[in-house]
């Protein structure tokens, strides 16, 4: 079958897409690269945290200019990633927007890399951190970022750098801060239904284990929005996992001029979500991740993912009727899906077919037979086409 669901931007031919999952990866090394400080941490710099580590070490200790001398590169990459958001743009409000508004929150904070970048801005431009930020063109705000990051000296370069790293961290505890027990509460809960599911689907036990693992060691990303939401274009999405980092984020929510810490019940709900992903088979070429491959499967992903959400938290989105029928409750997010995921699973309970168990044990990396795989996306996407006709 080749179907395009109403989330995904191309079209999905499922042969290709049970042939890509089921072929080896080694899905071990993200959990090793974790615990190395190898993977990402959704910064703008686009550090990974030993990267982080050794500059901010090295600033508290007032040996950057040895890591320059020894390892420049460390200092420099950070750096030019920056310069390469600024003229890329992608999807982002402007990059030199975001950077000096959200920098204004860390010079208030009192946070010393941040009053130390201020006062070297202060001396090469003759302005201030402040008087950037306030200009409402926002298209020199980019240019001006753009010819910072471009060829900065030493100085200059160790500076961005050090604030990149100082601003990753801090967002990162600012979340933790905010809603760290919550996570907890939700990966225990996630844990539990992946181990419960998957006695029921016959999912490998070192599945399982490998799942478990990624789940409790997910932590928050870089998050650097203290002072206002200036990072994203209003797109409604509420939080994030970026494949291959296990660092999830909650957005804010309001609007880019009042934004606001978003509530407990929701923040819970966003973080069932993300940890589905990220306890999911993926891939630190951020090619794969669960039923997904580069676009194709992203329906199918996103359906399980957010079904197995609502197992892990209670299903509040889920209502039993009268009848003995069941139903998605309105505002669930992605609501064809994950009925459709709902069906499968209840027929797989009733004995009726295996195609839940094929999708569940294949998004957790376990795939006995691609024909087989086929075969459960062919059926799901047919349930899905079907509840997206009626819904529309």
């Amino acid at each position: 079958m080749r179907v395009r669901g109403q989330y995904e931007g191309i079209a999905t031919d499922t042969v290709g897409l049970a042939i890509e999952l089921s072929s080896p990866r080694d899905l071990d090394r993200i959990i090793a690269d974790f615990d190395q400080c190898f993977t990402g941490l959704r910064d703008v710099g686009e550090m990974c945290s030993a990267q982080r580590s050794m500059i901010l070490t090295a600033y508290q200790r007032g040996t950057l200019e040895n890591l320059a001398a020894n390892h420049s590169h460390i200092l420099s990459d950070p750096v030019q990633n920056l310069h390469q958001r600024c003229v890329s743009q992608n999807s982002d409000q402007p990059v030199g927007h975001n950077f000096f508004v959200n920098a204004t929150g860390f010079i208030d904070s009192g946070l010393p890399w941040a009053k130390q970048f201020n006062e070297l801005v202060t001396e090469r431009l003759n302005t201030t951190i402040y008087h950037i930020a306030g200009s409402n063109d926002l298209k020199a705000k980019n240019s001006l970022l753009a010819a910072m990051t471009r060829s900065p000296d030493q100085e200059l370069m160790s500076s961005i750098a050090v604030y990149l790293a100082g601003r990753s961290l801090a967002g990162e505890e600012f979340l933790e801060s905010h809603y760290g027990q919550i996570l907890d509460r939700a990966k225990n809960q996630a844990i539990d239904m992946t181990r419960s599911i998957g006695a029921s689907t016959g999912l490998r036990h070192e599945m399982i284990v490998r799942a478990v693992n990624q789940l409790q060691r997910t932590a928050f990303g870089s998050f650097d929005h203290l002072q206002g939401l200036v990072t994203t274009d209003n797109t409604g999405t509420l939080g994030d996992y970026q494949i291959g980092t296990l660092r999830v984020e909650v957005q804010f929510d309001g609007s880019v001029k009042a934004a606001k810490l978003r509530q407990g019940q929701e923040v819970h709900h966003i973080l069932a979500h993300e940890l589905q992903h990220a306890g999911s088979a993926q891939d630190l070429d951020r090619y794969r991740c669960g039923l997904q491959s580069n676009g194709q499967g992203l329906e199918v992903n996103e359906g399980m993912t957010e079904y197995l959400a609502q197992l892990s938290s209670g299903s509040p989105g889920i209502e039993l009727l009268d009848n003995g029928n069941m139903r998605i409750k309105p505002g669930v997010p992605y609501t064809a899906p994950v009925y459709a995921m709902l069906a499968l699973h209840e027929q797989f309970k009733s004995g009726r077919n295996s195609y839940f168990a094929i999708l569940f044990n294949a998004y957790h990396g376990a795939v006995n037979d691609h024909d087989d795989l086929r075969q459960a996306l062919d059926a799901f996407y047919r349930y899905d086409a079907e509840v997206a006709a009626q819904l529309s």
